[in-house]
Formats: C-alpha cells, structure tokens, sequence
C-alpha cells in the first residue's frame, strides 16, 4: 500500500531542482493509461508533466495517466506549474503569473469518464481560489520580477509555437499562452482535486525559441533562489491547505451516478466512488 500523499506538484523546469526531491528515489505506477515515474519525499509528490525515462511532448503527454496516478495516492491538492508566453506587454519575462481562467484551444478530450459516471463540472471558478492565494502568498523578494494575481491562460495544443497572427488574435482575450494546463485542469476538477498553477512567462510569444533566450530563462528561473525556493515555500503552506480543503462547488449538483462495478479501471473506479460518496447524497 503505497503511502498516503496529500499535495503533488506536477510541473517541470525548476520544480526537479528542489532540494525535496532532489534525492528522492523514483517510483512507478501502472495507471491503466500509462505507466508513471513519480518521486516522493513525506507527504508530497513530483509528477514531472513530460515525463522522467521517456519524454513526452505537450500534445502527447499523459495528462489523464498523470492525474490518476495523483488519485492512486489519495491527492487532493495539485499545485501545478507551467512555462508559458506572454501576450501583454505589462508581463514581463521572468515573472509569476497565478492565472484565474482559462481558454481550451487543445481539441484534447478532457472527459476521465463519460460513462457510468458523469461528471458536469462546472468550471467556475476555474481554479481553486483557496489553493490561488496560497500560490500568491509565497512570493518572496527577488524570486520574480513581478507577481500578477490573475489573469486567462490560453491553452495550444503544440508542439509548434503560435504564429504572429495566431498571437495577435490570442492577445485579445487572452494574457498567457502554454501548452500543458488543459486537460489537466478539467481532470483534476473531474477527480475532486483543488488544483491552480504557477505560470512564468519565459518569452513575449513572438520570440520563443527553445534553444535561444527562452531556455536560458528558464535556466534561470531554475536558479536556487527562484522556482526551487519558491516551491518550496509553496509545498511548506499547501501541507496545512490540503488536510483541510473541502469538497469542490464546481462539482456540487453535477455528478450524475452509475454503475461504478462496470467501469473497468480500478483507479478510476475508485476515483468514481469517491466522487459519488462525496457528491451524490
């Protein structure tokens, strides 16, 4: 029986560089939807988003295997972390963005059920308020070199960035764009996790270039007294958060019942009675 975790924190660039994980040796789990490498120091995981043995790109990487393997370990708390571009001038590169919507531009099915048990989440908020503020309250001097409290994410499928007219078009209703939150947080969601993200524009969009500034960025932000220090604080107050969250009113009137016996993967069965015994009365 593998022991049970309260937070996991599902990122890549900075997060492998905590002195929490550092260390930790890596263990595997046979999710039904993939197998997933993961480490674990007490009460808090690393899932690296991308994966650790064999990489994958953001259009196919394991988000649902990823989140299951979250549920196998009794997670309720995901603090997720993201490296993205920025579409306003008055977010800088090098910043911390803690977004508080949304815009799904991926076509990736975000449905972890679909039959047995539905799950109508509702999206509103799109993330944890609760888990948001945690996010903001860990900034410390010199980490970032600024801190927006919100603003909307848009989600591209990848692997290729966006076009100068495919940006100018975001830029109207959107301030960040990236490739991973989606369906990563509608999962989430669906499993009853309070989940939020740690964004950190490392290009203006128009000049992303992986193996140009954009990596060096996130070299970095990779610096010990940046992303690690910064997850670091944020794993030390998301501890005291996850043993007291709640349910989710995302999901308050929106799980629809079935027959869980039928639903042939055991994590997610047991991720779907879970959700009955706390939403269906």
């Amino acid at each position: 029986m593998a022991q049970k975790s309260l937070v996991a924190i599902i990122g890549g660039s900075g997060v492998e560089e905590c002195p929490q994980f550092k260390k930790a040796p890596w263990q595997s789990i046979d999710t039904g939807m993939g197998i997933v490498e993961y480490q674990q120091n007490n009460e808090i995981i690393f899932i690296p988003r991308h994966g650790h043995s064999i990489r994958y790109g953001p259009s196919k990487t394991q988000y649902a295997a990823n989140l299951l393997t979250a549920s196998s370990l009794d997670i309720r708390v995901v603090v997720a972390t993201s490296a993205v571009g920025s579409l306003r001038p008055k977010i800088h590169v090098e910043s911390l963005v803690v977004p508080d919507d949304y815009i799904d531009e991926t076509g990736r099915d975000d449905n972890l059920f679909g039959e047995e048990v539905v799950v109508h989440a509702n999206p509103i908020p799109a993330f944890s308020e609760g888990l948001r503020t945690i996010l903001l309250s860990c900034v410390g001097g010199g980490m970032f070199n600024e801190v927006h409290n919100k603003g909307t994410y848009v989600v591209i499928s990848g692997d290729r960035f966006g076009t100068r007219a495919e940006g100018k078009r975001r830029a109207e209703y959107a301030d960040i764009v990236g490739m991973t939150i989606c369906p990563e947080a509608s999962m989430a969601l669906q499993l009853g996790m309070h989940y939020a993200c740690a964004a950190f524009p490392v290009d203006t969009n128009l000049d992303a270039n992986h193996v140009g500034g954009t990596q060096a960025v996130m070299q970095r932000l990779s610096h010990p007294s940046k992303v690690p220090l910064y997850i670091t604080k944020v794993i030390d107050a998301t501890q005291a958060y996850a043993k007291t969250a709640g349910n989710l009113p995302q999901l308050n009137g929106n799980v629809i019942p079935g027959d869980t016996k039928r639903i042939k993967n055991k994590i997610l069965q047991s991720a779907a009675e879970n959700l009955l015994r706390h939403y269906v009365q």
